[in-house]
């Protein structure tokens, strides 16, 4: 699989632990999550070592209390920050953008579908 192949190349160049490779979500989302960081990177769109700085930035910078959420899904809502932050702060994206396309997904308005092969793209969501 190309991600492990991502995975491992990326584990190696940062001196990271073997377990790194061993990877467990709680949900699916968060799945998604880290598929899109990879999915970027690979595309070349920035280098590991930038977004791992924006994580870290991200996590020490986070103030707010979250007793009532696991810890992995606060982690992976950091790890969708930290990539927002990047993308903008290349000229990626736009904040307004990122609002937007966030707004169209929790209303229903866009499903990922069109992301999906074989899939009929002309029907309204």
């Amino acid at each position: 699989m190309e991600f492990d192949n991502t995975i491992s190349e990326i584990r190696k160049k940062e001196d990271l632990p073997e377990s790194a490779d061993e990877l467990n979500f709680e949900a699916p989302w968060q799945a998604r999550a880290f598929s899109i960081v990879l999915s970027l990177y690979q595309e070349g769109l920035f280098e590991w070592s930038e977004f791992q700085s924006r994580l870290i930035e991200n996590v020490q910078s986070d103030d707010e209390a979250h007793e009532e959420k696991p810890l992995e899904s606060v982690y992976y809502e950091q790890w969708m920050k930290a990539l927002e932050n990047l993308l903008v702060e290349k000229g990626i994206c736009e904040p307004d953008e990122i609002i937007h396309r966030s707004e169209e997904f929790s209303t229903g308005e866009r499903d990922a579908s069109e992301f999906v092969p074989g899939v009929d793209h002309s029907h309204p969501h």
